[in-house]
């Protein structure tokens, strides 16, 4: 349910946007979520449908990439994703890692016709 908050939040970004350009009609909207938002993008997509109903965003699409979190070796200065590794540096094999958590969310562009 938390992806209601964030839902209206684009919605009414890119109206203002779509509006102030004079836009007819926005097809899709292209986001990057970080995967350490737990945004569901076929949800968003559903609340969009229902919020974006007589307006110039009616029927737009959402085309979500994720963003993967990534992890620094603080010994050999090595940068993986986090998915790359199990307990340790796939390249020197040290422990003493940090993880640099990917929360954002972006909305990259928007298409039109």
């Amino acid at each position: 349910m938390h992806e209601l908050a964030v839902t209206e939040y684009v919605f009414n970004l890119v109206k203002k946007q779509a509006d102030a350009n004079k836009v007819s009609h926005v097809d899709k909207i292209h986001l990057l979520i970080g995967d350490q938002c737990d945004y569901v993008p076929e949800i968003i997509e559903e609340y969009l449908q229902v919020m974006s109903e007589g307006t110039s965003l009616a029927g737009v699409k959402v085309d979500a990439k994720v963003k993967e979190s990534t992890v620094l070796c603080k010994d050999c200065g090595a940068q993986f994703t986090r998915h790359e590794f199990k307990d340790a540096c796939p390249k020197c094999g040290s422990a003493n890692l940090k993880l640099n958590r990917c929360t954002d969310f972006i909305v990259e562009n928007i298409e039109v016709s």
